[in-house]
């Protein structure tokens, strides 16, 4: 009977140490923000790319090393309409409303369609969005009432 409770208890403080912050003070908020398997991209108000994780490059064909003066205006198409300014608006719109569409291009010029999150920062002082994209091109492609098809 004591073996399954100091079995038991061995459980329960794994548990508490796994899930405890404490056990991780110097992890940069950047490094598990690449390891998410979901693109993430960070913009501030100008609409520069301040940060993209792994996954994004994966989804729109860029490399790390391509991102220092990466902007919005390099992912969405030229198309946009006369006098609107699309980086303002994607900002205006992840800050406040979530699941919003977005037509983008990828590093070739293929369309990806995705949607952009709520911005993940919610205080008034963060002068940055951070949102995760769900790709939903193939899924709009392959969608008969699509406009894509």
């Amino acid at each position: 009977m004591t073996d399954s409770n100091t079995t038991g208890e061995r459980r329960n403080s794994e548990s508490r140490a796994i899930s405890d912050p404490a056990q991780f003070p110097d992890l940069p908020v950047t490094v598990v923000l690449d390891r998410i398997p979901v693109p993430i991209l960070a913009v501030d108000p100008t609409g520069g790319i301040v940060f993209a994780n792994e996954a994004f490059d994966e989804l729109f064909g860029t490399d790390r090393s391509e991102r220092s003066d990466f902007h919005l205006h390099d992912i969405f198409p030229d198309q946009a309409p006369e006098g609107v300014n699309v980086a303002d608006m994607f900002l205006t719109t992840v800050a406040t409303r979530a699941d919003s569409l977005w037509r983008m291009t990828d590093k070739t010029g293929d369309v990806v369609q995705v949607r952009a999150s709520k911005s993940i920062l919610r205080r008034a002082e963060d002068n940055l969005v951070l949102v995760a994209l769900e790709d939903f091109t193939d899924q709009l492609w392959n969608d008969p009432k699509s406009a894509l098809r």
